[in-house]
């Protein structure tokens, strides 16, 4: 989730590094919805003065503007809409390589580095905050004074990993900062996943106590640090202020919030003193909120929209897209999509801790069907493992290419642990006990496969994956109770304690909001599993022994490090593992210089020109 899916990039991601995606949550919905807050007159009509409109994802409405992102916060339309006035440190990703540092749209030079790769070096370009100030090193060390003392806090945070493995950040003059590691690392994975999270905040503004407080250097003590973060995350999820505090009006980005309004509609305006090389063209930037994809889908074809998606359930309807005035332009993801399994639930927490459960609940999941008969081959592509599809990679190991899909090897597993399995209904275990031919521990005599199954509302597409996979589920004696909830209450729910192991869930369908968006090229797998943004599920030795390699083996050793990673989580499926889909976006043939980065599907609206 690291993206923009982070986590919740990421939802889509969970990811990433600039600017907001253009579906910040690909949910589709087949009937109607009411209450959506479409656009309601054209815009892009000239190039000075004009008024770009995108549509927000249904229901992926901001809630948070502070840019450090907890984990209970860290969704798409939060980190999106944070990167458009406070960027992060690094954009990783350019139009036409995965693999590169956005030079032009990063923050500061490329990063040094020297003594056997334990030490880092990294100078700021000269931007200024937008009261003037210059942007200098100790915005780097507040921000990561912050992180230090509210890591568990940080949506990013993994046991182990930045901070923690930082020994020390000191400045040199007031453009560099050096930081010294406690090892060598892989410098692709620590740019990638560890600098490129790094948001430069405005000391010289931020660092406060309270709204009415002085600034002072509170970051440089724990409990300071603890009661400046307290203070800057309340005013954060004060959505009701966000475009008249004076706190967010101290950007560096290109952009500034104008107005915020409680259905999630944005209005960004041009930062007059933004420093980068590419100044806003376009005098205002809005987002508009939806409460289903088909509500956006009209007003798309109605022309209220300059930039949209197509919702996946209405993939035979691109020839009335086209024929309204846009193209579509597919975007794809560093992303893997999965179904994620409380482990810490009093009911199905023994039952997913069996191995042979988790491999029979990947087994009843048909993806390549689904690929047919719901997206019809042209909205997505099915997904094995932790190691992203696509784009091409040399990181993804044989055994994650082969769909796992037989309802019979499901069935085999559970008969031959001691399940019974009747014509109609849940299993049971007859054969209680922790044999290698008994149900497992903790699971008692009687017990029955039964999970309930809580998914996004608001998307057709992802209804029809979820009753599919029901309805194969049930061959083989699993029955999965099916429910909807909007995104945020997911989040809410699962997340909201600061480890995300509320014990009240059992299975939890994020859909491709949720798709793990790395944010990165580098597909660690840190994030994913370990701490409190991970998966919630407990990593074995092994496992965390693995992921240290993907991140301290370099040059020839990368690609077997990773491999032999992804092939360990293939063969023991913490996950339920599920199709990921394409962002069929659609943009207005009036505008030009949308461009659909490759790491996290972004789009830099201060490159928009209007026709």
């Amino acid at each position: 989730m690291k993206s923009t899916f982070r986590r919740w990039k990421s939802w889509v991601g969970p990811t990433a590094t600039a600017a907001v995606t253009v579906s910040l949550v690909v949910a589709m919905s087949v009937a109607d919805a009411t209450g959506a807050a479409a656009a309601t007159k054209k815009h892009a009509t000239a190039s000075k003065g004009a008024v770009v409109t995108m549509a927000e994802g249904a229901q992926g409405t901001p809630n948070n503007i502070m840019p450090f992102v907890s984990g209970a916060n860290n969704s798409l339309a939060n980190t999106n809409l944070q990167e458009q006035m406070w960027p992060t440190l690094y954009t990783i990703g350019t139009a036409s390589n995965v693999n590169a540092i956005n030079r032009p749209m990063s923050l500061a030079d490329p990063p040094v580095y020297s003594n056997g790769d334990t030490q880092v070096s990294v100078t700021l370009k000269p931007y200024k905050w937008s009261d003037g100030s210059s942007l200098t090193a100790r915005d780097v060390t507040f921000f990561m004074n912050i992180l230090k003392a509210n890591k568990t806090s940080w949506a990013h945070y993994t046991p182990g990993d930045m901070p923690t493995n930082v020994v020390s950040w000191t400045t040199k003059g007031t453009s560099t900062v050096i930081f010294k590691l406690n090892r060598a690392y892989n410098p692709t994975w620590f740019t990638d996943d560890e600098l490129a999270y790094i948001v430069p905040m405005p000391q010289h503004a931020w660092d406060k106590q309270s709204a009415t407080g002085p600034v002072g250097t509170y970051d440089l003590t724990t409990a300071g640090a603890k009661a400046v973060y307290n203070f800057l995350n309340t005013q954060g999820e004060n959505t009701a202020t966000y475009g008249s505090n004076p706190l967010w009006q101290v950007v560096d980005g290109a952009w500034k919030i104008k107005q915020y309004t409680s259905n999630g509609f944005v209005a960004l305006v041009p930062n007059t003193s933004y420093s980068g090389p590419d100044k806003p063209k376009i005098a205002k930037f809005e987002e508009e909120p939806f409460t289903s994809s088909t509500a956006e889908f009209n007003a798309l074809l109605g022309g209220n929209l300059d930039i949209g998606y197509v919702p996946l359930n209405d993939l035979a309807e691109r020839s009335r897209v086209t024929g309204a005035g846009f193209h579509v332009v597919r975007s794809e993801l560093v992303a893997v999509n999965m179904m994620s399994l409380n482990y810490y639930s009093p009911v199905v927490g023994p039952l997913v801790k069996q191995l042979y459960i988790r491999k029979a609940l990947n087994d009843v999941m048909d993806q390549p069907a689904q690929i047919s008969a719901i997206l019809h081959h042209a909205g997505g592509y099915v997904d094995f493992g932790p190691i992203p599809t696509v784009p091409k990679t040399p990181y993804m190991a044989a055994i994650q290419k082969k769909s796992p899909f037989d309802i019979s090897a499901a069935r085999k597993l559970l008969t031959s642990h001691g399940w019974k399995i009747p014509a109609n209904g849940a299993a049971k275990c007859v054969r209680p006990g922790t044999g290698p031919k008994d149900c497992g521990a903790g699971i008692p005599k009687g017990k029955t496969l039964t999970f309930s199954l809580v998914y996004v509302s608001g998307s057709g597409y992802l209804t029809a994956t979820m009753e599919n996979y029901k309805s194969d589920a049930s061959k083989a004696g699993i029955v999965v109770n099916l429910s909807q909830q909007p995104f945020n209450s997911i989040v809410g729910d699962i997340c909201g304690t600061p480890t995300c192991d509320s014990p009240g869930w059992q299975i939890a369908n994020w859909g491709a909001g949720f798709s793990w968006n790395f944010g990165s090229p580098y597909p660690v797998g840190s994030t994913m599993f370990e701490g409190h943004v991970g998966l919630d599920y407990p990593v074995p030795k092994k496992l965390a022994s693995l992921i240290t390699a993907t991140e301290t083996a370099s040059g020839s050793k990368t690609a077997a490090a990773m491999k032999a990673y992804d092939t360990w989580v293939i063969k023991n499926d913490p996950e339920v593992w599920q199709i990921e889909t394409y962002t069929l976006n659609a943009v207005t043939n009036k505008l030009k210089g949308v461009t659909f980065y490759p790491v996290t599907g972004n789009v830099f609206p201060q490159d928009f020109t209007v026709k």
